[in-house]
């Protein structure tokens, strides 16, 4: 018969064990590619494209059966400046 400090061990080890297995099984983050302010959103593939400065770039690139369009959530207006400054670590960024 096991002990009552052994069964409380056996029993943390295994919802330990219940929780690890649980958060290997968790989403992983939507991919978003480009910094512009309008999106297409492509859900067979799960992908925000967002890479297009006009909505009918968009719309021309979303054409299809479920894809479409909508704002960029992530745009920042004060991060679209042209020319871009040089980061210091050009020619890498």
């Amino acid at each position: 018969m096991m002990s009552v400090r052994a069964l409380l061990c056996a029993l943390f080890a295994a919802a330990l064990l219940a929780g690890v297995a649980m958060a290997g099984g968790m989403a992983a983050a939507q991919p978003i590619n480009g910094r512009a302010p309008w999106c297409a959103t492509f859900p067979q593939g799960g992908t925000y494209d967002c890479a297009y400065h006009s909505l009918q770039q968009c719309m021309a690139a979303a054409s299809g059966v479920s894809n479409q369009c909508s704002r960029n959530p992530w745009y920042d207006k004060r991060l679209d400046v042209w020319p871009r400054p040089k980061s210091p670590y050009w020619p890498f960024f």
